[in-house]
């Protein structure tokens, strides 16, 4: 049951920072097209976004099962430990203020605010990245 519940936690990792990712990448191209492509690229990074949200959903699903019933206590009370869980609710924060702001948007009828978008999904990637970076350090 653990290998499957980290095959889980990994195609979630995958789906939440390669939907950042592949997002981050579709906003660079925005800058050359017309106004007639935006919709629908908008409509491109609307889902890639919904994909990353439920790669951190399976992550944290997953991650706090593991953590229940299989993880190490010693483990747990670890100082980077400790840190990847901040990294990671951090990273909740911004996709949570990232929905909201898609969530707004499309109920006013207009585009999200690309500033903002562009500074949470930074803000996200930096979060992502520590994550990823404190896990591999606690669980060498």
């Amino acid at each position: 049951m653990f290998e499957a519940l980290k095959i889980i936690h990994f195609l979630g990792l995958a789906a939440g920072i390669g939907g950042g990712l592949a997002n981050m990448l579709a906003a660079m191209k925005l800058k050359g097209l017309p106004p007639e492509a935006m919709p629908a690229v908008g409509g491109y990074r609307i889902t890639l976004g919904q994909v990353s949200t439920v790669g951190l959903a399976l992550l944290w699903i997953t991650g706090v099962w593991m953590v229940l019933g299989y993880m190490d206590p010693a483990i747990k009370g670890a100082l980077l430990f400790q840190l990847k869980i901040l990294a990671v609710i951090g990273l909740t924060v911004m996709a949570v203020l990232s929905n909201l702001t898609v969530a707004k948007a499309r109920k006013a009828g207009t585009p999200p605010d690309a500033q903002r978008m562009k500074m949470l999904g930074m803000i996200s990637m930096v979060f992502s990245l520590s994550a990823l970076i404190l896990a591999v350090a606690v669980f060498n």
